[in-house]
């Protein structure tokens, strides 16, 4: 039983709940989007132990082969409020995390994070998550979402960029530190 509408008015709570939502990415493949749960905690291992080298350097900025169960408790302990994180699934499998953290209770900032398996890149996952928390953040009260970015990490930034929200970026040591501004929006 899923629903095949592609990324449409949706009511922004349905995700947060057990089932979430299905989402219908631009290749025509049907994903489950939901909440992260401590229960996920052996599905995010497979998940991350799956992933490349390279692609956990240019989202943790270091070789990340595998994650201990610390990292896992962390990952996992969400309260939507400071800490979301949503998991796509697709038979079975987690294939991507986004995730936003507020740097302290009640901010209206949050950095803002994404990471895909390989094989699922271009696929617009990133684009889809990013979408999804924009539209959860009003509810929170999260006005700007921030994201250290490492300078060759171009899918990236193209993924904020595309946000339809104004993008301001600084450059240091390497990095790009981008702010996405949540009550700006822009024309493409």
């Amino acid at each position: 039983m899923t629903n095949t509408t592609p990324l449409a008015p949706w009511n922004t709570n349905m995700v947060l709940q057990p089932s979430g939502v299905f989402r219908v990415l631009r290749d025509g493949t049907s994903v489950q989007v939901r909440l992260l749960t401590p229960a996920d905690g052996d599905r995010l291992r497979a998940f991350h132990s799956g992933l490349s080298l390279e692609s956990t350097r240019l989202r943790y900025f270091a070789a990340k082969p595998n994650l201990s169960d610390k990292d896992v408790a962390w990952l996992t302990d969400i309260d939507v409020d400071n800490r979301c994180a949503l998991v796509v699934i697709e038979r079975d499998k987690i294939i991507a995390v986004g995730r936003w953290m507020r740097p302290e209770p009640g901010t209206t900032d949050a950095e803002v994070a994404f990471i895909t398996s390989d094989a699922e890149q271009g696929r617009g996952i990133g684009t889809m998550l990013l979408a999804m928390l924009i539209e959860l953040a009003p509810d929170y009260g999260i006005t700007e979402f921030t994201a250290s970015v490492l300078m060759e990490n171009n899918s990236m930034a193209k993924v904020f960029r595309k946000s339809g929200f104004r993008v301001t970026v600084t450059m240091d040591s390497g990095v790009r530190e981008m702010i996405i501004h949540l009550t700006s929006p822009v024309d493409d």
